[in-house]
């Protein structure tokens, strides 16, 4: 017996031997941490987003918040806002509810003013796609009684998107890829 229990043990050994000698597996994409800051005069983050903002608003139409930034690393060369709702499914896939898309905001700007026009593109060269149904900001509209998450995502690029207003919002986040910077982010609350 005294054999086999030496073949096992040197089995053994020859095994983590060779598991210490294997070749290191590619290492995981180095984090960032995140130095840019998303406020707003209207909304405080995590608080609950002013029925003007939303359609509680009705019959008026729900006008986006300001938005202020700070941080924005050298080098950012345009902005993209992505405004989405966490809270829902979508056509039993993994995409959420988008609320605003806004991109190629000029890599000077640090603000987007109260009541942004909900048109497809703005003076500026800013663009923005339609979300589900418009252009520009749509208000929150979450039923009771739950409060939903919308989260608004400011991201520091280091180029211009080459996309227009018939852009998806898959296609915005592809063309994003490679090219971020920072980001930073504010949440607000909403349940009609």
């Amino acid at each position: 017996m005294k054999p086999i229990l030496l073949s096992a043990a040197l089995l053994a050994f020859a095994g983590s031997a060779a598991f210490a000698q294997a070749p290191a597996r590619s290492a995981a994409p180095a984090l960032h941490a995140v130095v840019m800051t998303l406020t707003s005069p209207d909304i405080v983050d995590g608080g609950i987003i002013p029925d003007k903002h939303t359609a509680k608003a009705a019959p008026a139409a729900p006008v986006s918040p300001a938005l202020h930034w700070t941080g924005a690393p050298a080098g950012t060369q345009s902005f993209t806002l992505v405004m989405h709702d966490l809270d829902v499914v979508v056509g039993k896939g993994t995409t959420d509810n988008l609320h605003w898309l806004a991109f190629n905001i000029p890599g000077t700007a640090t603000s987007l003013p109260q009541g942004v026009p909900t048109t497809a593109t703005l003076p500026d060269g800013t663009v923005q796609p339609k979300n589900r149904t418009a252009y520009g900001f749509q208000g929150p509209g979450a039923p009771a009684p739950i409060y939903h998450h919308y989260v608004f995502e400011i991201w520091a690029l280091d180029a211009k998107l080459p996309l227009d207003a018939n852009a998806t919002r898959e296609q915005v986040m592809a063309a994003m890829d490679g090219h971020v910077l920072d980001k930073g982010v504010l949440v607000g609350k909403f349940h009609r």
